[in-house]
């Protein structure tokens, strides 16, 4: 797999929960609220009423997710597989390690990113380098293979990080990607140019923006 031996460092950024959402806080005082609020902000209340009606289903599809994510991110950090007792999370965790692998060079993982231009921040999987071009990566866990006209806010998050990195890091980001595994055992790369979702995303910030400032 690629080794994260160069990886670039950002500054650490405090984070908060309130009015039902996520903020940071920058380096400057400044708190801004998290990448995921802004673009699912349209879908609040259409999350928390399924959540509501599935509960225990909303709770072991979080618990699952939140497990491969940590184990993907343990594989970059140290190179070494890890194993649940769950042979589905097991899975697809390789799903994703295999996809990993096909990274060039990893720059960073679980970076903290903000931007004062978006007023947003938040931490993105993992930056890499992908058939030489530097590019966002975000790792996603779903039931079945979604098809890649849903993944509308997947792509305006993986968006939001790319001109996050370039402000903070003055290196631009020419290409965005989603590595999903789901649970019927299939692993897909989706990618996209990294400006083609900036028109979306700028409608998404508008319309949370009306409700808070």
């Amino acid at each position: 797999m690629p080794i994260l031996d160069d990886a670039i460092q950002l500054t650490e950024l405090k984070c908060v929960t309130e009015d039902g959402g996520r903020y940071y806080v920058t380096p400057e005082g400044h708190q801004y609220p998290s990448t995921t609020t802004v673009v699912n902000w349209d879908k609040r209340e259409f999350f928390a009423e399924w959540r509501k009606n599935n509960p225990q289903k909303s709770k072991k599809i979080l618990n699952r997710g939140t497990l491969v994510h940590q184990m993907v991110e343990d594989y970059i950090m140290t190179g070494l597989t890890q194993t649940s007792e769950d042979e589905t999370t097991n899975k697809m965790f390789g799903n994703l390690a295999s996809m990993v692998d096909t990274l060039d060079e990893i720059k960073a993982v679980e970076a903290p990113l903000y931007s004062d231009l978006l007023r947003m921040a938040g931490r993105v999987d993992c930056v890499g380098i992908l058939d030489g071009e530097y590019c966002i990566i975000d790792f996603k866990t779903s039931q079945k293979m979604k098809r890649e006209e849903w993944l509308t806010e997947y792509w305006c998050q993986a968006t939001a990080y790319a001109i996050m990195w370039q402000e903070r890091t003055g290196i631009a980001i020419p290409r965005i990607a989603i590595m999903m595994s789901s649970e019927d055992g299939k692993k897909k790369i989706f990618t996209k140019d990294s400006m083609d979702m900036v028109p979306l995303l700028k409608e998404k910030i508008d319309r949370f923006s009306s409700f808070h400032y």
